[in-house]
């Protein structure tokens, strides 16, 4: 392995490692107590969510759904004989990877997350963490599926930590979790990008067809040693279904890049599952608004 890559992986390695997570913690707490600030939704009372805002942004969080149709860069895939029935298709037809989102990413949902990902509002989390524990509890019903289920969140990159100091996707699974569902943390890595690459200048999905962003994120996670050491058993399916977590989802093609990592490694994810999901009115199947 190249010294730039060895780097990179021992830093990725340094930043997930409990100790560093658990020292983080508890210097945002100690930030917070020491600097109060105002609500994030209404921006006048004091308190991370106040009490005249906190039953708004709890209803938004109530009801969990499934959120593919808007999803154009999702990955395809085969029905298997009940889904297809399920479905009213025909086994063997391709379907976009099903997805149950907690919410829709919008209102109140959408200024709560944006201050929790991008402000550094940690104590929000212990409004977002109860939908997250909702969204994955109805999995079974909303995708007719019977756990066990291991869930694998997207891979946050060191970049990320270093800008935010924390993960807000494991951050978003640091509650509890329902019955038969665990957590398998660190089975891919951001893959790193080539020195020019890593330069350009970054822009959004906007214009792009679902295509385009599908080969957009082609290579962008690698597997990890400890996914090595869990695949064999995970592809012959005698563990546990497996299921996708990311926190926002826009276009799909996050979730259809950590798709094809798990894939390439002899794993099929059979859903995903995000805290929300933007939606927009009718769209066709292609040119949804995706997630990401």
């Amino acid at each position: 392995m190249e010294t730039p890559q060895r780097l990179a992986a021992l830093l990725d390695a340094a930043v997930h490692r409990p100790a560093v997570r658990t020292a983080a913690a508890a210097s945002r707490e100690l930030t917070g107590l020491l600097l109060p600030s105002l609500c994030v939704l209404c921006g006048v009372r004091d308190g991370s969510v106040c009490p005249d805002c906190a039953p708004r942004l709890t209803a938004e969080l109530l009801h969990p759904f499934r959120a593919e149709r808007d999803a154009g860069a999702l990955p395809l895939r085969s029905l298997g004989p009940s889904e297809a029935a399920a479905a009213l298709e025909e086994p063997g037809e391709s379907a976009p990877l099903p997805v149950v989102a907690a919410a829709r990413y919008g209102a109140e949902a959408s200024r709560a997350l944006l201050a929790f990902k991008d402000h550094g509002r940690l104590p929000v989390v212990r409004f977002l963490r109860p939908a997250v524990y909702r969204a994955l509890a109805a999995v079974p019903e909303q995708l007719g599926i019977c756990g066990p289920f291991t869930l694998v969140p997207v891979p946050g990159s060191a970049a990320g930590y270093r800008r935010r100091g924390f993960d807000p996707v494991q951050e978003l699974l640091g509650g509890a979790l329902p019955p038969g569902w665990t957590v398998a943390h660190g089975w891919l890595a951001h893959r790193r990008a080539p020195a020019m690459e890593a330069l350009r200048h970054r822009t959004s999905h906007a214009g792009s067809g679902s295509r385009q962003r599908r080969a957009g994120t082609r290579g962008r996670f690698r597997p990890t040693r400890r996914l090595a050491a869990h695949a064999p058993g995970a592809a012959r399916g005698g563990t546990a279904s497996v299921v996708l977590f990311d926190d926002v989802m826009t276009t799909g093609s996050t979730l259809a890049a950590t798709w094809r990592a798990l894939e390439d490694a002899g794993i099929s994810p059979v859903g995903a599952v995000v805290l929300a999901a933007v939606t927009a009115p009718g769209p066709g199947s292609d040119e949804g608004l995706n997630s990401a």
